[in-house]
């Protein structure tokens, strides 16, 4: 592991010598932006107070919690690759600029490992894709702060180039996003990218099958569910961290353990879900508009 962030997990683990497990349900966190100001309406549900999300990272310390990045978590699965006991992966979609001034800094008072997930036709400029929504000018990182985050050991990994609704694209493209996502991240930062968030959480066959193409070793979905042992690991479920959530809540979702009728659920939405977008045309006719960012 590089940076402070891997100096301080591995020194954790060998200096209080304790057992390293192969866990079944693992949280895996979605975050988006860590700020304050003026916020669109539509985004508001996903922009994390920062002393809200320093409460929440002084909560996961308090009781034990010991971040990993996502790829910690599938080379585990993969492999049965030991992590520390009660894990849980902090994950942040779209590398908006605050990630850098406002995230990591907390993130590093804590000593947590976390993981990034960057459309790379944006890096240096703005969230063009949330023009829709009064978001187009948040900014997002450019290639020099998301150098500068992966020497922290903080995992840098691919949201696609553009930020599509992917299951609206057209197979041909669907591969160019994943491609080009991975070659641009591997050559700017020279870093392996492993893995991969669905935008918006959309996802298909075509996009499951150009990721495993790729060379990717997992991705990332929402579906609101713990981790598990069995699950895909090209769709691995997320829990989403609303900024309204409160400390109750989050507590609650951190020990939300995913039953069979909770996954069931999941599943029959997700159907239901498809099932509707399959039959509605994209309103804007641009596949980079969405609802959920």
């Amino acid at each position: 592991m590089a940076g402070w962030i891997g100096d301080i997990a591995m020194s954790v683990q060998a200096g209080h010598g304790e057992t390293a497990h192969v866990p079944s349900d693992v949280p895996v966190l979605m975050y988006h932006s860590i700020s304050t100001g003026e916020v669109a309406r539509q985004f508001r549900r996903f922009v994390t107070d920062p002393a809200a999300f320093t409460a929440q990272m002084d909560y996961l310390a308090t009781e034990g919690y010991r971040p990993v990045t996502a790829a910690d978590l599938a080379a585990s699965r993969l492999s049965g690759r030991s992590l520390p006991p009660r894990p849980v992966v902090l994950t942040f979609d779209d590398a908006y600029a605050d990630f850098h001034a406002t995230a990591l800094p907390i993130l590093r008072d804590h000593g947590f490992q976390a993981t990034l997930y960057v459309p790379t036709a944006f890096v240096g400029a703005c969230a063009a894709w949330m023009s829709s929504f009064g978001e187009g000018d948040r900014p997002i990182l450019s290639w020099q702060a998301l150098g500068e985050i992966a020497a922290e050991g903080v995992e840098v990994a691919s949201h696609s180039h553009s930020h599509p609704q992917m299951d609206r694209l057209r197979p041909a493209a669907v591969r160019d996003e994943v491609r080009r996502s991975r070659a641009l991240l591997q050559d700017h930062l020279d870093i392996p990218v492993e893995g991969f968030a669905y935008p918006f959480g959309y996802w298909n066959r075509a996009a499951r099958i150009a990721l495993a193409s790729a060379g990717f070793r997992y991705a990332v979905q929402v579906a609101d569910l713990m981790t598990a042992a069995h699950d895909d690991m090209l769709t691995l479920p997320r829990l989403t961290v609303n900024a309204d959530i409160g400390a109750a809540r989050f507590a609650r979702l951190l020990d939300a353990r995913t039953t069979a009728s909770r996954r069931l659920a999941a599943g029959g939405k997700k159907f239901l879900w498809q099932a509707l977008r399959q039959a509605v045309p994209v309103m804007s006719g641009d596949p980079r508009a969405g609802w959920q960012a």
